[in-house]
């Protein structure tokens, strides 16, 4: 029998987005990356990856050059914000943030942006493909994007991220709740007239996850210790840490 669910957690919904969808005008699009970019600040992603940062630094093995990956990038203010922490930590010299992300407006926009001491490098291509060889990347992350796929294409991109992660990966998103969803409604109401992000954040909640389906969706993959965790304001993580991991250096891993 299917185990009950909380009156709190709907199901999940397999609704198209309507970003996900080609030939949108690309200023619209642009808007709602910026508006995006607000989310990520008001809401606590920022805090949550800052804080995930911070864990991968002191736990993992890493060498004086860091490389990260976040897939699904947008506008690629995530990989800036992370090489800007890896540069205030004082064992790493140098950072090599990638963002992919396979719109061109997003891919135009990240590539013209870049925080001080190392530009981001920006690559347009498939999440289900990623372009990179085996364990080549420190840290692949993805945030508010795995929400975007669901059964057998949801299993290949966290996969596809595992196998490129050379320590960790770290998948922030949403933890389904009607009090999100209600929450984000409200959000949007006061803070953007948007239509894309107005139609969409409230769904992409109602495409969020729970824990258990988190643990499930990680369990083949044999590799990685996975672990759940909540942080407020309903950001949920999914973080694997490789199991055997050498202490070498970056600097010869090419990216």
């Amino acid at each position: 029998m299917p185990r009950s669910r909380p009156w709190l957690v709907p199901d999940r919904r397999s609704d198209p987005e309507l970003m996900d969808a080609p030939g949108l005008p690309a200023e619209e699009v642009a808007d709602a990356y910026a508006v995006l970019r607000r989310v990520n600040r008001h809401l606590g992603n920022n805090r949550v990856i800052d804080h995930q940062v911070g864990r991968f630094v002191v736990e993992d093995p890493i060498g004086p050059v860091v490389s990260m990956l976040d897939v699904g990038s947008g506008s690629g203010d995530i990989p800036r914000r992370i090489g800007r922490r890896l540069l205030h930590r004082p064992e790493v010299d140098r950072v090599v943030p990638i963002a992919l992300d396979r719109d061109p407006v997003a891919t135009a926009i990240a590539g013209a942006s870049s925080f001080e001491g190392s530009p981001v490098q920006v690559v347009r291509g498939d999440a289900l493909r990623l372009p990179f060889a085996d364990r080549s990347v420190d840290l692949v992350t993805a945030v508010k994007f795995a929400h975007h796929f669901e059964g057998e294409t949801l299993a290949r991109l966290l996969s596809e991220m595992a196998r490129v992660a050379r320590c960790r990966v770290i998948v922030l998103d949403i933890r389904r709740h009607w009090l999100a969803y209600w929450g984000f409604v409200a959000w949007s109401r006061v803070f953007t007239r948007n239509r894309l992000v107005r139609f969409d954040g409230p769904l992409s909640v109602l495409r969020g996850f729970t824990d258990e389906e988190l643990i499930e969706l990680a369990s083949p993959i044999h590799e990685f210790r996975w672990t759940v965790q909540r942080d407020l304001g309903f950001q949920i993580s999914l973080i694997g840490k490789r199991k055997q991991l050498s202490k070498t250096s970056t600097n010869n891993r090419s990216t």
